[in-house]
């Protein structure tokens, strides 16, 4: 082999330019934009439902709680940490309404004047209610305020606006929140949450200099008086920080264990570049990633122990079977490359069942691991080679240890028994579907949120949101209003926000409304009540014009509460907060309506996940019995190589429900690689024992390499973030599971094959 032997010549030119490829490689990695994003966490079939309920208009406030043993203490505390945010500009000012946008609404009357309203408004103008509106309205003229109702007055006397209002107080009712000096108020005031809009373009340097701030802030109060913040900035903090943590920490782990796994089975100088595998091999697979998607998630990236655990598999079975034999290295390789390939391809496989998953982030890690793994074996065969063509049967870690000999009888128990503690363990396993698992966040942070939901837990369980679609901003606006005609109570959006073809119907409504005759009958009863309340008979001009020649509605509701959002497809969509009730899911994909409450997106999430995991399973397995199938031809060895990957899958699964380990979505990322794993070590007996190079297969390089995959995995258990751990307890046991199959019972029942 000419390119082994130029190798064997330059060994310290080789090393040098992989030194040189790795740090360029680092720096790459280094340079990229890492991201997290909730949506590529879940599947196609409820993606856009989450995406929608994203856009409740709780989900993007910043919400600050206050909690004080008595009310005045919390109120002076809310107040504070209120002025505190709006004077460095860290939220954006609140609306305040008053008398001058009371005018307002009363202008905007006439193009939201409702079929409703033309019932309701004649009770308006009787003589009795002109008589009790126009008192009122003597009284407030009369108070300490009464310079701030004169403009209101003289523009709406007979308090039209009032027909507004019960508009605007549609959204409370709907929503179920109660607010008390600006603020929700829960325990008697002991506990007040205040509610802001913020500016979410700052990404997470805004998050963190935000919470930088808040916590200084929180600092200055009284002992007595404890804040703290929730929403999307708390969020970002929260997992991008326990991310980074994770990274190195795992990352320092991962190459420990798989130092300490190294020295105790192959102390040989030249077989550190198996420990340094994992450096070369993680940040090209970071770039191909990178390339593909045109970002790359964090828990992706954390995926690394993983792959480096993989990763040195083929290296290890190399470097046995050249340094601890005295067959030729060429010859050694040669060998072995069929079965080396057979097992990268089906981990490839294994990994491409899951890229065929609708979860982009699952996505990532398939073309993470397959091009970390495609480069290892590259490098196992190719390139490492030359450096362990040096024989030592001196010193052999099988001198350390036996491994014994199970009989078929005891082999043939072990495997009923984990077949039917698997069954139990998978009718009783927990699977969860609540989306709160796949963010990770402090302990502190969950007893704060723990607080926070007492408060809105009444509020979520009782409401729900229905979204109304549309091509165009006008076109959502019709459709919520086609929605709203089919309630027996209209929607709030559909009163506030019209359509512009609504307007115009409204419009007419309210100048057919308005006749000459009725205006007439109306200014002669306000006209009497105020020369007997001692007002001018102008004063009230300005509001018979405008119930004749209405002005130009200047409201924008946005500034208020802004239901109309776009989303990542283009389309538009009016949200509305209503009842969680049979009547509204009933609107669902009905004049493209969507109806999302937390609730049902659970048990849509729980059930996608099984799916799903039948899904992978099933083309896992269909991939890799061809890829076996064309390996072996025979159908004995073909199911012998799948004894390790089902015992462990069995154990892992009766592990899951006996400790009750509640189960994710992301064991879905768990499935392939157990299946890839499992079925790579049993190509390993199965090619020992069928084989007549059993020399070139000692059970100690299985162990190292189990061991050191083991190393790679179960060191995510160590992981902060819950997608992480679960990931880690997962590969811990299946690893485990398939390891101890592979080397005590697999041998026995392959004994009878002799």
């Amino acid at each position: 082999m000419k390119f082994w032997e130029m190798i064997s010549r330059h060994k310290k030119l080789t090393l040098g330019l992989f030194a040189a490829l790795t740090g360029l490689c680092v720096w790459g990695m280094s340079m990229m934009r890492v991201q997290e994003n909730l949506h590529a966490m879940i599947p196609a079939s409820i993606r856009e439902k989450v995406e929608l309920f994203e856009h409740s208009p709780l989900n993007k406030k910043l919400f600050t709680v206050i909690t004080a043993p008595t009310a005045e203490e919390a109120l002076e505390g809310a107040e504070t940490v209120r002025n505190y945010l709006l004077k460095h500009h860290l939220v954006r000012t609140p609306f305040l309404a008053g008398p001058e946008f009371a005018k307002t609404l009363f202008y905007a009357l006439p193009a939201r004047f409702s079929a409703e309203d033309e019932k309701d408004l004649p009770s308006r103008l009787t003589p009795e209610y002109v008589s009790r509106q126009m008192e009122e309205n003597y009284q407030k003229l009369l108070s300490f305020e009464g310079f701030l109702y004169r403009p209101l007055i003289t523009a709406d006397p007979l308090n039209f606006t009032g027909l507004m209002a019960q508009k605007l107080a549609a959204f409370g009712a709907e929503t179920g929140i109660d607010y008390r000096e600006g603020f929700l108020s829960a325990e008697e005031g002991k506990i007040l949450i205040g509610l802001y809009d913020y500016n979410e373009a700052g990404g997470f340097a805004q998050a963190e200099e935000f919470s930088r701030k808040f916590m200084q802030l929180a600092g200055t109060l009284s002992q007595q008086v404890r804040a703290f913040y929730l929403g999307g900035l708390r969020y970002t903090v929260e997992n991008v920080s326990i991310i980074r943590k994770d990274l190195i920490k795992i990352t320092l782990l991962a190459l420990l264990a798989l130092g300490g796994v190294f020295f105790f089975f192959l102390r040989r100088k030249t077989s550190l570049l198996i420990y340094l595998l994992p450096v070369v091999v993680l940040p090209p697979a970071a770039l191909v990633t990178y390339a593909v998607f045109g970002h790359i998630s964090g828990i992706t990236l954390g995926f690394g122990s993983v792959v480096a655990g993989l990763s040195v598999d083929y290296s290890i079975y190399t470097f046995f079977a050249i340094s601890q034999t005295d067959t030729s290295a060429e010859d050694a390789v040669q060998k072995l490359k069929k079965h080396l390939w057979c097992n990268f391809l089906t981990s490839s496989l294994c990994f491409l069942a899951l890229f065929c998953s609708s979860v982009e982030l699952f996505k990532q890690i398939a073309v993470f691991s397959v091009a970390g793994i495609l480069l290892a074996i590259l490098l196992a065969l190719y390139v490492f080679p030359p450096f362990w063509t040096e024989k030592d049967l001196s010193w052999a870690p099988k001198t350390f240890f036996s491994l014994p000999v199970l009989s078929k009888k005891v082999a043939g128990g072990v495997s009923l028994f984990i077949v039917l503690f698997g069954i139990w363990g998978v009718f009783n396993t927990h699977f969860s579907s609540d989306l709160e698992s796949l963010n990770s966040t402090s302990a502190v942070f969950k007893e704060e949120k723990a607080l926070f939901d007492k408060v809105f837990s009444q509020v979520s369980a009782q409401n729900a949101l229905l979204f109304v679609k549309g091509s165009t901003p006008e076109q959502a606006l019709e459709n919520n209003e086609k929605i709203s005609s089919l309630l027996p109570a209209s929607l709030a959006t559909a009163r506030m926000i019209p359509s512009a073809k609504a307007q115009r119907e409204n419009l007419a409504r309210w100048q057919q409304f308005w006749t000459e005759q009725q205006i007439t009958s109306l200014r002669g009863l306000v006209e009497k009540e105020a020369a007997q309340k001692g007002f001018a008979p102008q004063v009230f001009s300005a509001f018979f014009n405008q119930l004749q020649n209405p002005q130009k509605d200047t409201l924008d509701f946005t500034e208020i509460y802004n239901p109309l959002i776009e989303t990542e497809k283009g389309e538009f969509a009016v949200v509305n907060i209503v009842p969680n009730t049979p009547q509204y899911r009933e609107l669902d994909e009905k004049e493209n309506a969507v109806f999302v409450s937390g609730e049902d997106l659970k048990e849509n999430l729980l059930s996608s996940i099984k799916k799903q995991a039948v899904q992978i399973v099933l083309l896992a397995i269909l991939f890799n019995l061809l890829a076996v199938g064309l390996l072996f031809k025979n159908t004995k060895e073909v199911l012998g190589s799948f004894v390790p990957v089902v015992l462990a899958g069995c154990f892992t699964f009766g592990c899951f429900a006996l400790f009750k380990v509640e189960v994710n979505l992301f064991v879905l990322v768990f499935l392939p690689l157990l299946m890839g794993l499992g079925i790579d070590y049993g190509i390993f007996q199965v090619m020992k024992f069928g084989s007549n190079h059993q020399h070139l297969y000692p059970p100690v390089a299985l162990l190292t390499a189990a061991l050191s995959t083991l190393a790679g995995f179960g060191v995510l258990a160590c992981a902060e973030h819950s997608v992480l751990k679960i990931m880690g307890i997962s590969s811990f046991l299946g690893i485990s599971g398939a390891m101890l199959a592979s080397l005590f019972v697999l041998p026995a029942l392959l004994e009878k094959k002799k």
